[in-house]
Formats: structure tokens, C-alpha cells, sequence
């Protein structure tokens, strides 16, 4: 997406959302902060979006920008409960995580050995339980 489809984006959502009904909150209903809800509603979840929007817009400014190192987000308006757990006060970009290549593992000998070991454990195996219990019956009787 560009800057400028993002931009449109944002522009939107101003125009159509309005701040005077909106509800946002961020709450823990449990004992830590992985037990976490948001309580909102349309228009509050329209906002905090468009927060993080103008965010994403600013994001690579702020990483290129060395003096700048964090995105400050809107968190004391009427539309964000004042009882909220949690206030973002602001967005800390980072630049994109590299990810490594997975070393492809190579299959040895013993990988493909392996199976054929087990199947022949198991019929030795099997031939030795059969042989002894021949061998008690033929003692027994």
C-alpha cells in the first residue's frame, strides 16, 4: 500500500467517524496482562484505528529519523474510557525483523537405515516370544 492510499485511507475515516459517541477501552478481566479485553464501541474501534494508521504513516519517517524514536498516539480524549486498564500512549517503530533461513536438514544413512531396524527388532522379537512359548509347551507337556 502506498503513502498516498494510506493517506486516502486515514482522510476517510476522519470524515466519517465522530469522536462525540465513541467508546474505547482496554481492560483486564483477570490476573495478568495476558487476560486482556477491549470494550468498544464501532465508531471507538474506528478511532483507535485510525490512530494506529496515522501511526503506520509516520512509521518509517520516525525508524529513518534517528532523533525521533517513537509515535505519539492520542490517549486523553473524551472517547477513551476513563476507566481503561491500559492506555497506549504511543507507538515505538521498529524496523522489520530479518528472518533467518532455516538450515534445511540432510537425511543420513541412519535416517533411512532406522525403519528397517525397528521393523526387524520387532519380527526377531516376535520370533523369539513364539519359539519360547513352543519351547514351555513342548516342556510342559
Amino acid at each position: 500500500m502506498t503513502q498516498d492510499e494510506l493517506q486516502k485511507i486515514i482522510d476517510q475515516l476522519e470524515r466519517q467517524t465522530s469522536k462525540d459517541n465513541a467508546t474505547f477501552g482496554i481492560f483486564q478481566y483477570g490476573g495478568g496482562s495476558d487476560e486482556s479485553c477491549i470494550k468498544a464501541d464501532k465508531e471507538g474501534l474506528k478511532l483507535f484505528a485510525l490512530e494506529l494508521l496515522k501511526a503506520s504513516s509516520k512509521t518509517n519517517e520516525i525508524i529513518n529519523d534517528k532523533g525521533k524514536n517513537i509515535i505519539p498516539i492520542i490517549f486523553q480524549e473524551n472517547w477513551i474510557d476513563d476507566q481503561s486498564d491500559t492506555v497506549i500512549q504511543y507507538v515505538k517503530p521498529v524496523e522489520r525483523r530479518q528472518i533467518k533461513d532455516e538450515k534445511k536438514y540432510k537425511e543420513t544413512i541412519i535416517d533411512k537405515v532406522l525403519p528397517y531396524g525397528c521393523y526387524a527388532a520387532f519380527i526377531i522379537l516376535a520370533i523369539a516370544i513364539i519359539v519360547g512359548f513352543w519351547t514351555l509347551i513342548k516342556w510342559v507337556f
